[in-house]
């Protein structure tokens, strides 16, 4: 009775299917709902108080990341259009050669059409982006408090066995459409949302001084090296504490990779 009990709990909150088997393993149904409630309430609080800490987190940092980047958009918008104070130097300047004698100025086309460097160009497309994608993980994560506000189920009614049904259904629907991976995947957005910048940036301060700019990439160069490295070893580990949304991820490929590879050798040996 006793391992028929903790095979139940193992596998309690696995699916709608096996609450109909699961219900064998107690005497009465209504002790079966006890339990499950138990056990269904600690798993939801768990999942719902890490996910939220993640979006809290998620939405501070890509609050003042946004602010950041707004800040730099708007040092980098006016090479994109003429500035006026080049035109009104141009005319100061033709006004000052004017012909001293006959006090006339000579016809001259001040204003020249403007066409922006393409540096300035890309430069604005990749921290209009980085801007994009920081405010999308934001949306991301109001979004993801409120889905997981719809499973919290304080003030339910019914008897156990209803809340319990409910609760299910809800559980089903949080694996059917992979609620738990859409939050986490949020973070990555972030990341290119700080990739885009960096690039962003160096292509902005290229043209300015050749110095800072190497400076920037450097360390921006640096940091994606030591990002990419903890993405590899924690797909390569699953022991490795450097644990992630894209090292999971990356794992997930490399093992698919690895069956589909075995399995092809298994039959070419057949054959």
């Amino acid at each position: 009775m006793e391992n028929q009990q903790n095979n139940s709990e193992s596998n309690i909150l696995q699916g709608g299917a096996y609450i109909r088997k699961a219900t064998r393993g107690f005497g009465q149904i209504g002790k079966f709902w006890k339990h499950y409630d138990d056990l269904a309430d600690r798993t939801d609080k768990e999942m719902s108080k890490k996910l939220n800490g993640n979006l809290d987190v998620l939405l501070i940092f890509a609050g003042l990341f946004s602010a950041v980047n707004t800040t730099f958009i708007s040092l980098t918008m006016p090479n994109l259009s003429p500035d006026p104070s080049a035109e009104t130097n141009a005319l100061l300047r033709l006004i000052a050669s004017r012909d001293s004698i006959n006090g006339t100025i000579p016809q001259t086309n001040i204003s020249a059409d403007f066409s922006p460097q393409p540096a300035a160009i890309a430069a604005n497309c990749l921290l209009y982006v980085s801007l994009c994608c920081s405010l999308l993980a934001a949306v991301g994560a109001m979004l993801g408090k409120e889905w997981l506000q719809s499973l919290d189920r304080t003030g339910q009614r019914g008897s156990l066995e209803e809340q319990g049904r409910i609760r299910q259904q809800k559980f089903s629907g949080v694996q059917q459409w992979h609620l738990e991976g859409t939050i986490v995947f949020l973070p990555n957005l972030l990341l290119l949302s700080v990739m885009f910048f960096f690039a962003g940036l160096s292509l902005f301060l290229i043209p300015i001084n050749n110095v800072v700019a190497g400076t920037v990439i450097a360390f921006f160069a640096l940091g994606a090296t030591l990002a990419g490295a903890t993405i590899v070893v924690g797909a390569i580990s699953s022991s490795c504490p450097y644990q992630s949304a894209p090292s999971r991820a990356l794992r997930g490929t490399l093992r698919d990779h690895t069956t589909v590879h075995t399995e092809q050798q298994r039959k070419a040996l057949e054959d």
